[in-house]
């Protein structure tokens, strides 16, 4: 009669496991797949870290990622001329003139040469 509880509580602890171990799953896959097709609306050749500070993307976005957010997100996912037109950085260039310097956009510090 001891083997029932017994076998109760284990059944108990292993679904609390599975179910741990789901959620972590379905966390880590959402935020390793993040949004890459975003990546392909931008200009530029630096990927997640286009918009965000860290280089696989997720979490804070850097300068160029806040204003991505606030204009082209609403805009369909879109870069506009209004994002172009902007120095997301504050550095005296365009983002429209940073992206084919290959440049960022995001960092004052990365700014075409010659300056």
């Amino acid at each position: 009669m001891m083997e029932a509880p017994l076998f109760k509580k284990r059944s108990m602890t292993c679904g609390v496991a599975l179910f741990a171990c789901a959620v972590f799953s379905l966390v880590t896959i959402s935020i390793a797949s993040g949004r890459p097709f975003r990546t392909g609306k931008v200009p530029g050749r630096f990927g997640c870290a286009t918009c965000h500070l860290a280089p696989r993307g997720g979490g804070e976005r850097n300068l160029f990622g806040k204003d991505y957010e606030r204009i082209a997100i609403p805009a369909g996912e879109e870069y506009t001329k209004e994002l172009g037109a902007l120095d997301s950085d504050g550095d005296g260039f365009t983002n429209d003139q940073e992206f084919p310097a290959g440049t960022h956009p995001g960092y004052p510090d990365s700014k075409p040469s010659g300056t």
